[in-house]
């Protein structure tokens, strides 16, 4: 799965909506993001969420967005996978049905799975909330 600067962003706005409780601009969440993040960029990411079901859209003058679900039942796995393609961490450079392909071969590319396998089980068990409670504690908020 790659962890791009999309699902940073993602992530970050995810847990800014899920801090408020209650609908919000996008022009309103770049402006809370303590990092500079550009408004068309966060609407695109934003609309990808949105799109996946993770978010609720409003139109109009009162529009923004809500969180489609509760926090705990949003997880980072989610999120990610909205805006970035889990299946492009790593690729095999190696054709593992080709009968000169080696063993050693074989074995790195098995490696590589279980290391995608355990980071989508970690991204998986990390909720929104968990984010929140974490953000919170450290930040004494």
């Amino acid at each position: 799965m790659a962890i791009t600067m999309k699902s940073e962003y993602a992530i970050r706005l995810m847990m800014l909506l899920g801090m408020n409780d209650r609908r919000v601009s996008a022009h309103d969440l770049v402006e809370m993001c303590k990092e500079r993040l550009p408004l068309g960029f966060a609407q695109k990411i934003l609309a990808e969420l949105a799109k996946n079901g993770i978010l609720k859209v409003f139109k109009g003058c009162n529009g923004g967005y809500e969180l489609a679900r509760p926090l705990e039942s949003i997880t980072v796995y989610d999120i990610v996978s909205t805006v970035d393609n889990p299946s492009d961490m790593i690729r095999c450079f190696i054709d593992v049905g080709n009968a000169d392909t080696s063993a050693e071969a074989c074995t790195v590319n098995a490696i590589w799975g279980t290391i995608t396998k355990k980071m989508e089980e970690t991204l998986k068990s990390i909720t929104l909330k968990n984010l929140i409670e974490d953000y919170k504690a450290r930040c004494n908020v």
